[in-house]
C-alpha cells in the first residue's frame, strides 16, 4: 500500500472519529420501524415478483455476509442488521422470505462469491434505492419503483464506525468472532479472522472517504456518478490522485418507465439498460479489475440477473392514486388540469398518449418513449450536477493505451462511460452471450447499419447531453417528492410556482403525504417541533441545493390553475402496452445474428 493510499485511509479514520460520526448522530432522520402492515397498489406485480425485485443478487460486495449479520452497532451490542437499526437509515423491512432468510431490508441481498474467500457477501441491489413507503392517516402504502427516502451517507458512515469499533475492543471482537465462526474461536482462528477483517476495515474507510459529501445530502439523495467514478478511478484503477469531492447530490429517480424510455439518468447519457445496470452495480460496491493485465475488466456483476431485473421492471406500472386513503380525485378539475398541462408543460414532459421515437432510427424498428433534453442554461435549475459531469478530469493510468488512445487524462464522464463499457464487454464475453442476446440485453438500442458497415451501432449520448437535464414523463410523479433533480422543491404546488415563492428551507424525511400540494409534509406548520428535530433540514441557499429555475410557463399559473394540474397529475396513467420497448427477444435481431463473422458481432463500445 503506497503512502498516498495510507494517507487516504488515515484521513478516513480521522473523518469517522472527528467529524462524520458526530454529524451522523446529529442528523438521524425520523425513520422508525413501522408496525402498520404495508398495503400494495396495483402496479402489475404480485408478491412473488416483488420478492425477486427486492432480493435477487446482482454482484454487489458490501461486506462478507456472516460478518454483516454478526456486526454490532458502534454504540452497543444491538446487531447492526437489526430491522430497527436499519430502519433508522430509511431502509424498508419486508420480513423473512425465501430469498431473504435473515430478515434484511429491501435491496440488501445474499450474494454468492465463488471468487472470494468468503462464500457469501451482503450486497445492495437497485430496489434499495428504488422502493418507498408513503403514509396517510396511519396507513402505509408501498410504492414499488419509487425513490427511497434512505440516507445512504448516514448508513455507510455508521457502518464504517461499527466496523472500526470491533478493532478497538478485544472483548467486542471476541463476540463478533464467535458469532461469525459459530463457536468459541481458538487464538489462531481469531488472529486469522482479524487479519482479514483489518484489510476489509481499511478498505471500507477508504470507501467512506470517497463517498462522503462535504455537506450532508439528507434522505433520498446521493451523488451517484461522482461516487461511482471515484470507485472506478481511485479504488479499481489504483490512482488516489483521481479522487474528487462528492458535491452534486441528486434524488433517486423513479424507475417504472425506465425500460421504455429512450434515455435515462438525470442527464440523458444512458440508453443501454445492461450498461446502466452494470454501472449501478459498480456503484453499490460491485468489484471490477482495472490493474491486473491477466484479469483485466473481470468483475463481480451478474449479467443474467441484471437483465432479468430489467425485464421485471418492464412490467411495472406507475402507482395509481389510492383514493381510499388519500382522497378522491376531482375529475372535473383534473380535466381542466390536463388542458393546462398540454398547453404549458407537454412541450417538455411527454405524457399519455406518449410520443415515441421514430422506427427509422432503430435497427429493429423498435420505438421508445421520447424524453426531452433541456440545456441547464435554459431550464435554469441548479447546475452543480451538470458542472461536475463536464469539469472532472481523470488520469487514465494503465488504461490509457487500451481505452483512451494513449491519452494520459480524459474527462471524468468519458472515463465512467468507457470503463463501464469495457467491464460490460468482458462480462458479455465471460457469459458467452450470443449476438442476439447482446442485442436483447442492450434493449435493442442500436442504430441501423449505415454505408458499407453491416454492424448496427449502439446509441451514444450526444456531447450536449452532459449539460442537459432530462425532462421525463410524469406518470406517478405524485409519489416521488421532493422535486427537481436535486430534490430542492418540497411539493408540486411550489414547483408550479415562481421560484421566489418557493420554500427557502424545509424538512425532509417524513413519509406523511401532503395530498393538497402533492409532496411530503415538510413545512413548519405541518410538523411538530419534535418531528422537525428528527428530520433533515434542507437549505436551498447551499451549493448544489438551489431551487431556482423551472419557471414555466412564462406567465405564472394562478393558484387555482396549479391545483388543477396537481389533480391531473394524481390521475394520469401510462398507455397500455407502452409501445414496442419491453426487453424481449426481437425477431429482427436474427438478421444481424447470422451470416459473416463481422455481421454477427454488434458493436457495444465502439469509440
Amino acid at each position: 500500500m503506497n503512502l498516498r493510499k495510507n494517507h487516504l485511509i488515515s484521513s478516513g479514520r480521522k473523518l469517522i472519529s472527528a467529524g462524520v460520526l458526530g454529524l451522523s448522530i446529529a442528523m438521524v432522520p425520523c425513520f422508525a420501524q413501522e408496525k402498520e402492515p404495508v398495503q400494495y397498489l396495483d402496479q402489475g406485480w404480485d408478491d412473488a415478483m416483488r420478492e425477486l425485485y427486492y432480493f435477487t443478487p446482482q454482484g454487489s460486495r458490501l461486506m462478507p455476509y456472516s460478518w454483516f449479520l454478526a456486526l454490532e452497532t458502534a454504540a452497543g451490542e444491538t446487531r447492526f442488521s437489526d430491522p430497527a437499526n436499519m430502519a433508522r437509515y430509511g431502509w424498508l423491512n419486508h420480513g423473512r422470505a425465501r430469498l431473504n432468510p435473515d430478515n434484511l431490508p429491501i435491496g440488501f441481498t445474499k450474494e454468492p462469491a465463488n471468487d472470494s474467500a468468503e462464500k457469501y457477501w451482503v450486497g445492495m441491489t437497485c430496489s434499495a434505492c428504488h422502493t418507498n413507503d408513503i403514509q396517510a392517516k396511519g396507513k402505509r402504502i408501498r410504492i414499488d419503483g419509487g425513490p427511497a427516502l434512505a440516507d445512504f451517507t448516514l448508513f455507510i458512515t455508521e457502518l464504517s464506525a461499527a466496523v472500526q469499533a470491533n478493532l478497538n475492543d478485544q472483548t467486542r471482537f471476541g463476540r463478533f468472532a464467535a458469532n461469525v465462526l459459530g463457536h468459541d474461536p481458538t487464538p489462531t482462528e481469531t488472529a486469522q479472522l482479524k487479519t482479514a477483517y483489518r484489510t476489509f476495515a481499511a478498505e471500507l474507510v477508504g470507501n467512506l472517504w470517497m463517498r462522503t459529501p462535504h455537506r450532508p445530502s439528507g434522505p433520498g439523495r446521493v451523488d451517484a456518478l461522482n461516487q461511482i467514478t471515484n470507485a472506478l478511478a481511485v479504488t479499481n484503477l489504483g490512482v488516489p490522485e483521481n479522487l474528487r469531492p462528492v458535491s452534486a447530490p441528486v434524488s433517486f429517480p423513479f424507475v417504472w418507465l425506465a425500460p421504455h424510455l429512450d434515455w435515462v439518468q438525470w442527464a440523458p447519457v444512458a440508453s443501454s439498460p445492461i450498461a446502466r445496470n452494470v454501472g449501478e452495480t459498480l456503484g453499490v460496491f460491485g468489484k471490477a479489475e482495472f490493474k491486473d493485465s491477466n484479469n483485466l475488466f473481470h468483475s463481480s456483476v451478474m449479467l443474467k440477473q441484471l437483465h432479468e431485473m430489467e425485464e421485471w421492471l418492464a412490467t411495472l406500472t406507475s402507482p395509481p392514486w389510492p383514493e381510499k386513503h388519500f382522497g378522491k380525485v376531482n375529475r372535473k378539475l383534473a380535466k381542466r388540469g390536463r388542458e393546462l398541462f398540454d398547453k404549458s408543460c407537454r412541450g417538455c414532459h411527454n405524457m399519455p398518449p406518449f410520443d415515441y421515437t421514430a422506427k427509422e432510427i432503430n435497427a429493429f424498428g423498435k420505438q421508445f418513449i421520447k424524453t426531452q433534453p433541456i440545456q441547464i442554461t435554459k431550464v435554469g435549475t441548479d447546475s452543480q450536477y451538470t458542472h461536475s459531469l463536464i469539469s472532472r478530469i481523470t488520469a487514465t493510468s494503465n488504461l490509457g493505451p487500451l481505452l483512451f488512445q494513449n491519452e494520459p487524462v480524459t474527462p471524468g464522464a468519458n472515463f465512467f462511460l468507457t470503463t463501464v463499457g469495457a467491464t460490460l464487454k468482458k462480462a458479455i464475453e465471460d457469459a458467452k452471450l450470443t449476438p442476439q442476446e447482446i442485442f436483447e440485453y442492450n434493449g435493442y438500442r442500436f442504430y441501423p447499419p449505415s454505408g458499407d458497415d453491416p454492424v448496427p451501432q449502439i446509441w451514444k449520448p450526444s456531447p450536449e447531453a452532459l449539460t442537459a437535464i432530462k425532462a421525463s414523463p410524469l406518470v406517478g410523479i405524485w409519489a416521488t417528492g421532493p422535486f427537481l433533480h436535486n430534490g430542492s422543491v418540497p411539493n408540486i404546488y411550489e414547483l408550479l410556482s415562481p421560484p421566489n415563492e418557493r420554500s427557502k428551507t424545509f424538512w425532509v424525511g417524513s413519509r406523511e403525504i401532503d395530498p393538497v400540494k402533492l409532496g411530503y409534509k415538510s413545512t413548519r406548520n405541518q410538523l411538530t417541533a419534535k418531528e422537525r428535530s428528527q428530520l433533515f433540514l434542507y437549505d436551498t441557499s447551499l451549493p448544489g441545493n438551489h431551487n431556482s429555475g423551472h419557471a414555466f410557463p412564462k406567465k405564472a399559473l394562478s393558484p387555482k390553475d396549479r391545483l388543477a394540474i396537481i389533480e391531473y397529475l394524481k390521475d394520469v396513467r401510462e398507455d397500455a402496452g407502452q409501445g414496442d420497448s419491453a426487453a424481449s427477444t426481437h425477431p429482427a435481431a436474427a438478421k444481424y445474428s447470422s451470416g459473416s463473422e463481422k455481421s454477427s458481432q454488434p458493436v457495444t463500445d465502439k469509440k
